[in-house]
């Protein structure tokens, strides 16, 4: 089963992904939403979704109701909700519900 190394903390994680040149991926999910924890048991748990991640990308992963500040600055409607920054911060793509893994890495591959 794949290890996603999850930051939970935007702000360092935006200044990790300038030092080391990636792209940072932002998942917002909400405690008790069963398309959240279908996508994090699931999804997230495919090595191939892992490994991608954790070498091409800055994973963050937040509760939406925790972190109103973020879903407000970017905003999001829905949970969950993955978007893909460049390494200076600007959104590139976005999706919305549950991807099984292909799909999921098919998303990740549209921020370019």
């Amino acid at each position: 089963m794949g290890e996603i190394n999850w930051r939970d903390n935007w702000n360092s994680a935006q200044e990790e992904a300038q030092k080391v040149d990636r792209r940072i991926v932002l998942e917002l999910y909400m405690d008790g939403c069963p398309h959240c924890m279908r996508l994090h048991n699931e999804t997230h748990a495919d090595d191939q979704v892992a490994q991608t991640l954790n070498s091409q990308f800055i994973p963050v992963r937040l509760e939406g109701r925790s972190h109103m500040d973020v879903v407000k600055q970017f905003n999001v409607t829905g949970a969950p909700t993955t978007l893909v920054f460049g390494k200076d911060g600007k959104e590139l793509h976005r999706f919305a519900g549950y991807y099984p893994p292909q799909e999921y890495l098919e998303q990740l591959q549209k921020a370019g």
